[in-house]
């Protein structure tokens, strides 16, 4: 009878082993910025990584998207090597750096930084995409590739060997009237972007996306739905927010129509005055509506990702544009660890030596 309990007891434990599930957090802030040829210095960079961190606690991994940044890369000034430096002081070490279009021109920039910590737990592993540690894409217009303005510049890891995360960085065609142009640029994208996919994958896209507010709503409109923290009024006239909700027989008219976007509880980030709180517009005798220029979408939602918080830095004013951060975390539930397989094949010696004795 003692040998029965005793089995029973090996049993029930076995079974709670095999079906026990840990979780493995991972946290991860996105960003992005167009900087406007501004020279932030490391305060500007340790706010964009670390302000607002929900409970204090810092990312295990930072994206940063920049575009349209300093001319002076390489010079007195370099955002490159700021940044690189100041994030070393953080104990965060740089995985990948590049841009797409020209180095010295307005260059649209993809950094990103892991802390030393999950870097040698050798939880994070970067991937190629068709071959290359990053996919670049130039819209279709010879000057713009040249002056490389208008890109996308996109880069792959992989967590716990398991989940792919997609970073995908942008600067689209400007101006009122261009959603085609834009679409058109995303979807030459998603056409190159070749890779297999799997429900393990999640695609951000982040940058200056340059969708506008629609000219059915006046600037002085907008300026009070701001003045109110009426933002919801305003994206009703959004063209990104109203491209997903129609549909359209014009594939070129419902680009990132699957993909999810946190609600918008900050105002429009584009187009300020430098270095104050006021909206510039007008321009060369044209209006200028405040628009959600800049924005971070992802591919699909589940309940292994969760959006911690999704808003502007209104206290970075050296550009034209307010920085967009995203903080992510990653709950990925995994069948138990080491430690517990190998109490696992324990139970197993000795259900099979009691089974033969």
């Amino acid at each position: 009878m003692k040998k029965i309990i005793s089995l029973l007891i090996l049993l029930l434990f076995y079974f709670q082993l095999i079906h026990s599930q840990t979780t493995i957090p991972f946290r991860f802030r996105i960003i992005t910025w167009n900087v406007g040829n501004s020279e932030p210095n490391c305060e500007t960079f340790r706010q964009l990584a670390f302000s607002f961190s929900v409970d204090g606690i810092k990312a295990d991994l930072i994206v940063f998207g920049f575009q349209e940044s300093s001319k002076k890369v390489f010079g007195s000034y370099s955002l490159h090597n700021t940044i690189i430096q100041c994030l070393q002081n953080h104990q965060y070490t740089m995985i990948l750096s590049d841009y797409v279009g020209s180095s010295v021109i307005k260059p649209i920039w993809l950094y990103l930084f892991a802390t030393n910590v999950i870097l040698q737990s050798e939880r994070l592993h970067l991937l190629t995409i068709n071959g290359e540690t990053t996919l670049k894409v130039y819209q279709d217009n010879i000057l713009e590739n040249i002056l490389g303005y208008k890109g996308i510049i996109a880069s792959r890891i992989q967590i716990d060997n398991v989940t792919n995360l997609i970073f995908v960085n942008m600067h689209l065609p400007a101006g009122e009237g261009k959603l085609t142009e834009r679409c058109r640029l995303l979807n030459k994208f998603f056409q190159t972007y070749q890779t297999n996919s799997n429900d393990q994958s999640y695609m951000f896209i982040l940058g200056d996306q340059n969708w506008r507010t629609m000219d059915s709503m006046s600037i002085a409109d907008i300026l009070q739905a701001i003045q109110q923290n009426d933002y919801q009024n305003i994206l009703n006239k959004d063209e990104l927010t109203r491209m997903r909700q129609t549909d359209h027989s014009n594939d070129l008219a419902q680009c990132l129509r699957t993909f999810y976007e946190a609600p918008i509880t900050f105002p429009p980030t584009y187009k300020y005055v430098v270095n104050t709180d006021i909206y510039l517009t007008t321009k060369d005798r044209k209006d200028r509506r405040p628009s959600y220029t800049d924005r971070i979408l992802v591919s699909n939602m589940s309940t292994d990702l969760q959006i911690l918080r999704y808003s502007s830095m209104n206290d970075i004013k050296m550009s034209d544009h307010r920085p967009v951060f995203a903080d992510f975390l990653l709950q990925r539930q995994t069948n138990g660890n080491k430690p517990i397989q190998q109490t696992v094949n324990i139970l197993d010696a000795a259900l099979f030596k009691k089974n033969n004795s």
